[in-house]
């Protein structure tokens, strides 16, 4: 009987790139999908797991209870960084090895992407252009400001390599990095509140955790300059959107660029729709070709690897 990889979530499946589905056929693995176009629910997650080796893991959740009918589950692949779906602690004690991709330069080209078409007004310029109206809102430069980095992996190193070119001073708060791998990537190790205070941008790139949840709060926006910008395309739950909401109306932060939400996927009446002065996009920032297609490859040569005796080529520690 071939060992059995199951997708479950029809988006990856869809972007699972037909090399990396080769590699596994070539390797002796039968490829289970998840067709249907939905998420699984709960039950219909632990059925497509029934005999599976091993899974590659969208943002479906796998809990303690999933798990205990994946009996013969050895390998999770996530595809994507974010493990927050996952219960890190029961796959642990299951033996299943757990790994991830890498998204950093996709995720990183887009905050800068967000971060450009904020404070220069691109969609309220591009919305006035196309009803006839010569109306010229005034933009910002990069140049001579203050980006602070919240978060210093993958990503915000890559962040901090692209926002080079322009000029920026450049903050980084990751108390996980040394300061002198910091410094190696051109950034100033910073404290978290003096980021704050000092960032004419803030930008967050690190995982979610319960002790993360709201990081970003009515405390800790207060804490920001006056007419300072928030971006957030790691975690929704980072960030207290009531709160963005007040300090967005008030007046004290001057703009905003989200692509992750606390509540997904996104419906037309949340709050934050209402301002203009923001810029949003429905959890997108990974979702490059390249990025699918390398992500494919990583995660067909992880569960070969684990299958072989070996470890995923990202794991999770």
């Amino acid at each position: 009987m071939k060992p059995l990889v199951v997708l479950p979530f029809s988006s990856q499946a869809r972007a699972f790139c037909d090399e990396a589905r080769q590699m596994l056929l070539d390797a002796g693995f039968e490829i289970r999908c998840n067709e249907t176009g939905v998420r699984p629910t709960a039950d219909e997650l632990k059925e497509l797991l029934d005999g599976a080796f091993a899974a590659v893991a969208g943002t479906e959740k796998y809990t303690a209870d999933v798990l205990e009918s994946a009996k013969d589950l050895r390998a999770l692949i996530r595809f994507g960084v974010g493990t927050d779906n996952l219960d890190l602690e029961a796959l642990k004690a299951a033996g299943v090895e757990v790994g991830t991709t890498a998204n950093y330069n996709s995720v990183a080209e887009f905050a800068l992407t967000l971060m450009l078409g904020l404070i220069k007004n691109l969609p309220r310029l591009d919305a006035a252009a196309r009803k006839g109206q010569w109306a010229r809102f005034p933009m910002r430069e990069i140049a001579g400001k203050t980006v602070g980095i919240v978060g210093f992996g993958r990503i915000g190193r890559r962040v901090a390599e692209l926002l080079k070119g322009f000029g920026p001073t450049i903050l980084a708060y990751d108390p996980f990095v040394a300061p002198e791998l910091i410094e190696k990537a051109g950034a100033l190790p910073s404290g978290f509140e003096e980021l704050l205070r000092e960032s004419d941008i803030v930008t967050l790139h690190l995982p979610f955790t319960p002790e993360v949840r709201h990081l970003m709060n009515a405390e800790t926006l207060a804490l920001m300059k006056d007419g300072a910008y928030l971006v957030n395309t790691a975690r929704g739950g980072l960030v207290d959107e009531a709160a963005l909401c007040e300090a967005l109306a008030s007046g004290k932060l001057a703009g905003a660029a989200i692509d992750v939400y606390e509540t997904e996927p996104i419906t037309a009446d949340n709050p934050l729709f209402k301002f203009e002065n923001a810029v949003f996009s429905p959890h997108v920032s990974a979702l490059s070709f390249e990025t699918n297609y390398n992500g494919s490859l990583i995660c067909a040569e992880s569960i070969i690897n684990v299958y072989n005796g070996g470890k995923p080529v990202y794991p999770v520690r």
